[in-house]
């Protein structure tokens, strides 16, 4: 007789839900120390290399995408580098193809969880099966197969999938707990509402709710499977955040309506006339003297290490991040200046610590 989707729960690795079988763990926990090493041991060598190699050939980080091909070309004509970016690329194919392997084999029951918290608390999630979906959100971020809007599970598979990418560093959500408490507030000091754009599986509003517990907390995503995974997984951490499925660049919400908004590694996913919009709505839908906190990537400085320019370009080739060039390349902080806030921190190392602190003025 054959059972079908009868598995034991195997509970949580941290707030993760675990694998199906123990067998799966074992092997992304051998994925995770491969990536961990991989992203450590050999990059100094890698980067000398790749430096070397991208003078030798006179390959210039030109307009993108135009140059991916040429940089990727002139990179695969030293055999360590060309091996090193194989391997890191092989390592993500097989853990997305695992988890999702993984999870799938209970997925009615996953699926019977997400229909359950749709209608249950604490906290809520609004969604709508007819979202008209912009086609710059229906790329594969990550290599994430579906990735953020067309599978039914790709919370679930991002949850894991992060938890892997971050090497254990995000265990239990310590990094976002982390970024949280580390979040700038309005100088007021007043945080009775609060908005995460692009908020994934819910984690930043998660950790905001548990340090502002009196506070009004919000988070929207464009993707449905984001949405309702995060109202699950905070549901089931007995933490109340409302999710709703929006894009960033069209936020239903009243003008002056926010406190703080955050944006957690949003902007690098989008393409530069959404990231515009989005900077904009940030700005009507906060309060004055509100501020806006964005954690993302730094900023491509011309006169620094060439090579980062490069990493970055191949990173949004083969990591499936086709706006992360723009991103870098736009200076964000000058677009929040100009679209009216007022940079709190303008050094380098300021904003690594507290990342881009932008506060609309009071009056």
């Amino acid at each position: 007789m054959t059972l079908n989707n009868q598995f034991v729960d195997r509970g949580k690795v941290g707030n993760t839900p675990a694998l199906t079988t123990r067998a799966d763990e074992t092997f992304m926990d051998y994925i995770s120390d491969m990536r961990n090493f991989l992203m450590h041991a050999p990059y100094k060598r890698v980067t000398e290399l790749s430096e070397e190699t991208l003078r030798r050939t006179k390959t210039r980080n030109d307009q993108w995408p135009k140059c991916a091909d040429p940089v990727r070309d002139a990179l695969s004509t030293e055999p360590e580098v060309a091996t090193w970016l194989r391997a890191k690329r092989t390592l993500q194919e097989a853990y997305w193809a695992r988890i999702m392997d993984s999870y799938n084999q209970r997925g009615g029951t996953l699926k019977q969880k997400l229909d359950a918290a749709d209608k249950s608390g604490p906290g809520s999630v609004k969604w709508d099966p007819n979202f008209p979906m912009p086609e710059y959100a229906t790329v594969d971020i990550h290599i994430q197969p579906g990735g953020y809007v067309n599978e039914d599970l790709g919370g679930f598979y991002y949850d894991y999938g992060t938890k892997v990418f971050f090497g254990g560093v995000n265990d239990g959500d310590a990094r976002h707990t982390k970024m949280a408490e580390k979040t700038a507030l309005p100088k007021d000091g007043n945080v009775s509402r609060t908005l995460d754009l692009g908020t994934g599986i819910g984690q930043l509003p998660v950790a905001i709710k548990r340090l502002f517990p009196k506070a009004d907390v919000w988070a929207i995503d464009i993707g449905a499977p984001m949405v309702r995974y995060a109202h699950l997984r905070a549901m089931e951490q007995g933490v109340d955040v409302n999710f709703v499925q929006m894009a960033s660049e069209k936020l239903d919400f009243p003008s002056g309506h926010f406190d703080l908004v955050t944006a957690h590694l949003l902007f690098h996913e989008i393409p530069l006339p959404i990231i515009e919009a989005t900077v904009r709505e940030a700005f009507r839908v906060l309060r004055p003297g509100g501020t806006f906190v964005i954690w993302d990537f730094a900023s491509v400085d011309p006169g620094k290490n060439p090579y980062a320019g490069f990493a970055r370009t191949l990173d949004a080739a083969d990591n499936g991040e086709p706006y992360s060039v723009e991103f870098v390349n736009c200076n964000i902080e000058k677009l929040g200046e100009q679209t009216g806030f007022k940079l709190r921190y303008a050094a380098e190392e300021d904003i690594a610590r507290h990342g881009r602190v932008l506060d609309k003025p009071a009056a």
